[in-house]
Formats: structure tokens, C-alpha cells, sequence
């Protein structure tokens, strides 16, 4: 009887640390979607093509065409959002993904974007204070869902913004902790 309680024990293990695997892939996946389209839509709105269009009817057009679930013109708007608040995941996307994506979606960013994620500062916070918790530009996507992402782009001192990431990190916080 205890050889089956050790298999039961065993499957039950495994399939916990392989759904929290899954869940973690397809979180990285939607942060890495939300924040392309993010790049993207800034990109063509600072390329003029449409500029007669303000952002908001812009964002309606893009759900319209696209329709795609999920992708609203407020999600777009976030999506946005995400990627002003967070230039500095390039770096972590190029380097992760780039034998995983297409050429053509990393093809068209900027140099100019490439060479600003080398320049990040959080505050005033030393390396040292941040070892092992927080590494600017890097991972940090990886570390914390969209949904904590979608709080933290609310923040609009970068400074605050820096702390509550390293708080939910360090801490382990939900989403619903994060809001409070």
C-alpha cells in the first residue's frame, strides 16, 4: 500500500510542477505578445502614416481588423502602455527568443531602441540591494504575470514603479495584494 501512496505522491507532484511550468511559458508568451504589439503601435503611430487619427480611434481600428479575441481597443491601449513603461524587455526578448521568433518580428526595431536598453537606471537602488531580486531590463517579465505588469504600467513615477516590482517579486505577492 505504500508504494502506491509514493506513485500517487509522485503523480500528483508532477503534475503540479509541470502545470506551473505550463502556465508560466504561456504567461511569458502573452507579456512577450502584449509587448510587440505594444512596440508596434507606437512605431507606426510615431511614423506619421496615420496621424490625422488620434490614438484611441486608431486602437478601434486596429481591433476591428485584427479581430482577434481578447484584443480590444483597451487592450491595445495597455498593450501600449506596456511597451512605453517597458522599453528595456528588448533586450531580454532578442537575446531569449531571437533563434524562436521570426526575423521579421524583431527585423523592423529600432537601433536607436537596442542601445537604450544598455542605459537603464532604477532610482537609486545599488546592485547590491538588488542582487538575486531585481535586474533591470532583465527577467523581470519573467518573474511576475501580465496581470501584475497591467497594475504596475499605472505607475507612472519609475521610481515607484521600481518598488512595487521589487516588493512583488521579493514578496511573492498576488495581483490582488499588488492593488492594495
Amino acid at each position: 500500500m505504500s508504494n502506491f501512496n509514493q506513485l500517487i505522491d509522485t503523480l500528483a507532484r508532477i503534475h503540479r510542477q509541470l502545470q506551473a511550468s505550463a502556465l508560466g511559458a504561456v504567461n511569458q508568451a502573452l507579456t512577450i505578445r502584449n509587448w510587440l504589439i505594444g512596440y508596434y503601435i507606437v512605431e507606426f503611430e510615431q511614423g506619421g502614416e496615420d496621424r490625422a487619427e488620434n490614438g484611441s480611434r486608431l486602437l478601434t481600428k486596429i481591433a476591428h481588423n485584427l479581430k482577434i479575441k481578447g484584443l480590444s481597443a483597451p487592450e491595445l491601449s495597455r498593450c501600449r502602455q506596456f511597451y512605453l513603461a517597458y522599453p528595456q524587455i528588448l533586450g531580454t526578448l532578442t537575446q531569449k527568443f531571437k533563434d524562436q521568433l521570426p526575423d521579421t518580428i524583431f527585423g523592423s526595431l529600432s537601433q536607436k531602441l537596442v542601445e537604450s536598453t544598455n542605459r537603464i537606471v532604477v532610482g537609486s537602488a545599488s546592485p547590491q540591494s538588488l542582487k538575486g531580486i531585481f535586474v533591470p531590463g532583465e527577467k523581470n517579465f519573467q518573474r511576475l504575470s501580465f496581470s501584475h505588469l497591467v497594475e504596475l504600467i499605472k505607475i507612472n513615477d519609475p521610481l515607484k514603479r521600481t518598488f512595487y516590482e521589487i516588493e512583488c517579486i521579493k514578496c511573492t505577492w498576488s495581483v490582488r495584494e499588488l492593488k492594495r
